[in-house]
């Protein structure tokens, strides 16, 4: 199936609707689900009223095809069906919190309405979730160009923070720092930026800037158990004590926090404190009692160190 659907993605890209139609009659009819066989056929159908009666038709098997919804949505948005339209995209967001796409379309339709500071909200969500959405980022230029609003006032943190994080993720670190110093512009003491950017040095090998990042960020957030935990595991080797300090804080703020268990036990294996690593070992086993490592370090310990 994975092969007919290229070949009709193939087909679609290639705006060879001919080629597509009997891709769609002859394979996915025949071996699809009836629910794609409907969305493709609405795909290449032209009439607006038959293309929003197959993507009914497709929901009406697979209740949660978000692709439908976000199709139909479009279809109703083209017929001023804007009711329709936006319970299609809100149901879209039901089933996937995190489509960009959705939340875009629905603030198009919102601004046909001319609900203009809803629309805005919608696009902004979208560019959150997604900063390098082309369609979401030109239809808010377009809102605010035509439009009297005020953006929301912690927009652009956000943004310059979620690009920042993309780029960090994707391995472009650098431009990930710059990012997250853009944000600090708008926000110096905001404890996630600080934190990303912690990670961010952190994944460059830059121990040094890590520290000092998840630093100030542990000052401006003291419960922010994340930068305890990655600032202890830099520490872990040049400064043992001050690595115990950060771990027994994480599991003072997450009794559960099984990771930081273990690394208390690391290092107090490392310092000859065998009785005590034991200890903390065995809250780890006893919050998961197939806890591999754990029971392995226990094991070496009792064996090799308390004979």
């Amino acid at each position: 199936m994975e092969k007919i659907l290229r070949k009709l993605n193939n087909a679609l890209n290639a705006n060879d609707y001919e080629a597509a139609k009997k891709i769609i009659e002859n394979d996915i009819k025949r071996h699809g689900k009836k629910e794609e066989y409907y969305f493709y056929t609405a795909l290449i159908t032209k009439d607006l009223k038959e293309k929003l009666e197959f993507y009914t038709k497709a929901i009406e098997i697979k209740s949660d095809y978000l692709d439908a919804y976000i199709n139909r949505g479009l279809v109703r948005n083209e017929l001023k069906d804007y009711e329709g339209s936006l319970e299609d995209y809100t149901t879209a967001i039901k089933f996937d919190s995190r489509c960009a796409l959705a939340y875009n379309n629905r603030g198009y339709t919102k601004y046909k309405m001319q609900l203009f500071e809803d629309a805005l909200k919608d696009y902004n969500k979208a560019i959150l979730l997604n900063p390098k959405l082309k369609i979401a980022l030109d239809n808010k230029a377009k809102l605010l160009h035509e439009v009297c609003l005020k953006d929301d006032e912690d927009f652009s943190e956000k943004f310059y923070l979620s690009m920042g994080i993309i780029e960090i993720t994707h391995g472009n670190i650098s431009e990930g720092i710059k990012n997250l110093d853009e944000a600090l512009k708008y926000n110096p003491r905001s404890d996630l930026v600080w934190f990303y950017k912690g990670a961010g040095y952190q994944s460059a090998g830059d121990d040094d800037n890590a520290i000092e990042a998840y630093t100030k960020a542990i000052e401006i957030n003291k419960g922010m158990i994340d930068a305890y935990y990655n600032r202890g595991k830099l520490l872990f080797r040049t400064e043992p004590k001050k690595a115990l300090d950060d771990f027994v804080t994480s599991v003072a703020l997450d009794p559960k926090f099984l990771d930081a268990y273990y690394s208390i036990a690391a290092i107090q294996k490392n310092m000859g404190q065998y009785k005590e690593a034991i200890k903390n070992l065995d809250k780890i086993i006893e919050i998961e009692p197939g806890a591999v490592n754990a029971k392995a370090l226990k094991k070496l310990i009792e064996t090799k160190y308390l004979k």
